[in-house]
Order: structure tokens, then C-alpha cells, then sequence
């Protein structure tokens, strides 16, 4: 049940870091985000900010045990939440009334830099994914 329960939340999290991605990528054109494409990400961005600490404290038992999980597994799920943990925080340090607009804009820099991080912190979890399961299989049909 656990394992489903984890694959359905790492599906979920794929597709909303997908729709981040996407709604984000004007801005590495310099654009400024707004009007539906930020309703879009702010929305996903909320998904993201209730599915991560779930997806975290299920995998965290996977995550500190090499016989539970392959090495790509174990990095991308640690770079994914230190990468998701600074895009939501710096989002989360502009809301506060502590910063000046020039400091807003870094911060909103490192949110964007965070946030990409993220999806690449994503694919290795994914692949590590996909390497556990080969190596699972493997196991259970070896003779022995």
C-alpha cells in the first residue's frame, strides 16, 4: 500500500514540477510572469508546497538505507528537497515584511534558479527510480 501510495505522489509531484517548468520558462527570457501563466504557477505551486513534506516523510525511510534504495535514488530525492525547500522558502522570505524590493528580486532569482533545480533534482530521482526497480528485478529472478 505505501509503495502505491509513493508512486502516486511522485507522479503527481512530476506533473506539477512539469507545469512549473513550463510556466516558468518565459522568465529565462527575461519576461516578466504574469496574468494566467501566474495563476497557473502560483496554483501548482500550492500542490507542490502540500505533496512534498508527504512525499518526504514517506521516502524518508527508502532514502537512508542503501539495501531499500539505488544511490541515484537516494541523491535525487535529497537534492530534490533541498532544491523544492529553498524555491518554497525563498518565495516564503518575500511574503514576510523583512526585505526590500531590491532583495525581493534576488530572492525571487534564487526561487527561479531553486525551482529548476528542482526539476532537474526530479529526472534523477526518476531515474534512480527506474534503476531500483531493473535491480529489483533482477534480484527476485536470480536463482539462489
Amino acid at each position: 500500500m505505501m509503495n502505491w501510495l509513493i508512486r502516486i505522489l511522485l507522479v503527481v509531484i512530476a506533473i506539477v514540477v512539469a507545469v512549473l517548468t513550463i510556466t516558468a520558462l518565459p522568465t529565462l527570457d527575461d519576461k516578466h510572469m504574469a496574468g494566467t501563466r501566474l495563476m497557473i504557477h502560483m496554483m501548482a505551486g500550492g500542490s507542490l508546497v502540500a505533496a512534498m513534506p508527504v512525499f518526504a516523510i514517506l521516502f524518508l525511510s527508502r532514502a537512508i538505507s542503501p539495501q531499500r534504495s539505488a544511490i541515484l535514488q537516494r541523491w535525487g530525492f535529497w537534492l530534490m528537497i533541498l532544491a523544492a525547500t529553498l524555491a518554497i522558502g525563498s518565495v516564503l522570505m518575500c511574503m514576510l515584511p523583512l526585505l526590500s524590493t531590491e532583495q525581493m528580486h534576488r530572492w525571487m532569482v534564487i526561487h527561479g534558479y531553486a525551482g529548476f533545480a528542482t526539476g532537474a533534482a526530479l529526472l534523477v530521482l526518476g531515474l534512480g527510480c527506474l534503476q531500483w526497480r531493473r535491480i529489483s528485478a533482477t534480484r527476485s529472478s536470480t536463482p539462489g
